[in-house]
């Protein structure tokens, strides 16, 4: 893979100079070697040196699997979607999505509806640029249940700007989030990881920790007891025999001024619980462990320490110092202060810093680093926009609806995989909710779940397709320097607010140029097309041979009435959805969405039965994997019942694969091997040159 398309930093001021992360964590790994180690390692080429010798040693004694991992760290932030920090980065699920919705109109997903604006009458994502603009501190959006639920509009996801309103669409780019480019650079991030409910903070947090809201839609008042029968995974982890620890500042801070930088702003969801605040209260050293694990405690009074860079490191000093000497359990939490937790208006630098001194902290133990996993990912969108359509369930499935509207799941947040297994610049592009930490947990540390929904095991992953277990690399990556980034953010504070274009200055969003490697997909769906034209009936066939069920929706894109239907499809369990044309004048065209660029259109007018006058196009598609080599490609069948001959036209939309005009004479057929490319993925639209609109549309990914 060449690295050269993430080397540019896009447009935007110098103060955000790359400055060698490695030299703050190289510093404190030799002072732990003491002094005559140091001296030798000098002499071997100092600590870059050590590292790999280490890497190839540990590699010599290692399982390759999930084994090697001990401990796992979770660190969830506030409020951001996925392309609101990374739909410029490239090589992902991003602005440049030729796989994108496009609705009856012919406008995109992109191009969301709004009747303020005189030159298009829709808005496109706008870059939130912090050099002239005060777009770090921006504040927040709507982003309750009921208005994300108003952004939805019943799946076709085209209301973005009357429910949450025009800063909806800005976004940030790398000349913005320089550290948190470099951080996706370094390590692998997942771009179908979505929100777990399509409501706001509390509700998403629930469902991280425990596997669901247990009904809740909204923020409960925050400490508050809400479940006093409801088994949390913490204990369940803990009936496994395996150690956790939440880490949270305890000193009294819920938002405003000096408090902003210390607490938990009530973000640590285990307070809801009866239990943990039963445990805080009781009497005994025994009877206060799980509140103490689960960080709820007594508030204490703010500190008064300092602000600054380094005040990071007091909210972090617990965790710091367990990590310097090795006695971080196998499960902790992180739960930040409002400041630091990227929550609009909290500065997303602050944020950067903070993840930034947790890094440090695990990296500056060797062996801490070598056999741990960081994830960090954001609750929920805060009503920024993101452009991929997320899984939906059917109304027959249980404990996914409060009354008839589902429960999730909701817009793409942030997932980023930090350790020696997911280093490298990797996309995974399965898909993924919050419900999917709880099952990494449950498949590394083997305690059940015993709250997670049937839908969401079907169509969920666990996060292990993220990582190479067989292939670690204990390097230490290079990032930027995040002190800068906060002292700029600071400076932002005198610029204006932020502000979408004027009506005629609208630009379109750009991705960076350049492609990633994909790790390897638990999706495998497929859906073509039957014309019976004996009774006018098309039938969409839809199946999966994946290990990973899928949600796929089906939008009439002429005809109908514009609509979102869900399907459910798993192994060995096809799901069929008819259009029946006597009602449409013989004419039928709809299209197929799913996860990783799946895509399905279909459109033409069935002949009736006994005409065979004129060209009758048929055509057909396979995805195919070679038993022997393991080469995929898309085989595509195409014929002709007509009595005219016809000639298709098959072209790339994307990926592999040139323009081929293919003719087919009366009863006559053809058979096209379409390439993938490297990872995969195909997008081939198949027209034939007749008058009846025929369509054929497939893209997606095999391997």
């Amino acid at each position: 893979m060449s690295r050269s398309s993430f080397d540019d930093p896009g447009p935007g001021t110098d103060y955000r100079r790359p400055q060698p992360f490695r030299a703050s964590v190289d510093r404190r790994r030799l002072l732990q070697l003491g002094g005559a180690a140091a001296v030798a390692l000098a002499g071997a080429g100092g600590l870059a040196g050590a590292t790999r010798a280490t890497a190839s040693t540990r590699a010599s004694i290692s399982t390759g699997t999930i084994a090697d991992l001990k401990h796992v760290v979770i660190l969830m932030q506030e409020n951001r979607s996925f392309d609101h920090y990374y739909g410029s980065l490239p090589g992902v699920r991003g602005f440049g999505d030729k796989q994108a919705l496009r609705w009856q109109s012919g406008n995109t997903v992109f191009q969301q509806p709004d009747t303020s604006r005189t030159d298009l009458g829709h808005l496109l994502p706008w870059r939130m640029n912090s050099t002239t603009m005060n777009a770090m501190n921006a504040g927040d959006l709507d982003h309750s249940w009921s208005g994300d639920h108003s952004a939805r509009n019943a799946g076709l996801w085209n209301n973005w700007i009357k429910a949450k309103g025009e800063q909806s669409m800005g976004y940030f780019t790398r000349a913005d989030l320089p550290f948190n480019y470099a951080l996706a650079d370094a390590f692998t991030i997942c771009d179908g990881y979505h929100q777990a409910i399509m409501g706001p903070t509390s509700p998403n947090r629930m469902y991280f920790f425990n596997g669901s809201s247990s009904g809740w839609a909204s923020n409960p008042p925050d400490y508050t007891v809400e479940f006093s029968n409801v088994t949390t995974y913490p204990e369940q982890l803990t009936a496994a025999g395996v150690s956790w620890q939440v880490y949270t500042n305890h000193e009294v801070g819920d938002g405003s001024g000096a408090n902003g930088w210390v607490g938990d702003y009530g973000d640590n969801p285990l307070w809801f619980y009866q239990q943990y605040q039963t445990s805080m209260k009781s009497t005994t050293a025994a009877g206060q462990q799980l509140a103490i694990r689960g960080g709820v405690a007594p508030w204490q009074a703010n500190a008064g320490t300092a602000l600054g860079p380094n005040h990071v490191n007091h909210v972090l000093a617990r965790f710091i110092a367990d990590c310097a000497a090795g006695a971080i359990p196998r499960v902790s939490w992180i739960v930040a202060p409002y400041l630091y937790s990227e929550h609009p208006s909290a500065s997303p630098a602050y944020g950067a810093h903070y993840v930034r001194t947790v890094l440090e902290a695990l990296m500056g133990n060797q062996a801490l680093w070598e056999s741990t996993a960081l994830f960090i990912t954001h609750d929920e969108h805060d009503g920024y926009f993101d452009h991929a359509l997320p899984p939906a369930p059917e109304p027959s499935y249980t404990n996914e609806f409060i009354g008839a509207l589902p429960i999730g799941m909701g817009t793409r947040v942030p997932m980023i995989v930090c350790s020696p297994w997911t280093r490298g610049g990797w996309v995974d592009s399965n898909t993924y909710d919050h419900t999917s930490m709880n099952r990494f947990l449950q498949t590394w540390t083997g305690a059940p779940l015993v709250n997670v929904s049937a839908w969401r095991n079907l169509v969920s992953g666990d996060l292990t397709a993220a990582f190479d277990f067989a292939n670690p690399d204990f390097s230490v990556p290079t990032l930027p320097d995040t002190v800068p980034l906060i002292t700029q953010s600071d400076a932002e504070k005198t610029l204006p607010t932020v502000k979408p274009p004027a009506s005629g200055a609208q630009v379109a969003p750009v991705q960076e140029p350049g492609t990633r490697p994909h790790r390897r997909t638990l999706h495998m769906p497929h859906a073509d097309v039957a014309v019976n034209r004996d009774t006018g009936v098309v039938t969409a066939t839809m199946s999966n041979t994946g290990s990973l069920g899928v949600s796929l929706s089906v939008f009439p894109d002429q005809y109908q009435t514009a609509s979102a239907t869900p399907f459910t499809v798993v192994d060995g369990t096809n799901r069929t959805y008819t259009w029946n044309t006597s009602s449409t004048s013989a004419k039928y065209s709809f299209s197929i969405y799913g996860p990783d660029g799946f895509v399905r259109s279909f459109a033409g007018t069935v002949v009736t039965a006994g005409v065979t006058t004129g060209a009758i196009p048929q055509a057909s598609a396979t995805p195919v994997t070679s038993a022997a080599s393991g080469d995929a490609s898309l085989t595509i069948s195409l014929g002709n019942a007509g009595q005219t001959s016809l000639v298709y036209t098959l072209t790339p939309n994307a990926y592999a694969g040139g323009v081929q005009t293919i003719p087919i004479a009366y009863n006559g057929s053809a058979t096209v091997t379409w390439p993938v490319d490297a990872d995969g993925y195909y997008d081939v639209i198949v027209t034939a040159k007749t008058t009846d609109g025929f369509i054929r549309r497939y893209a997606g990914r095999i391997q």
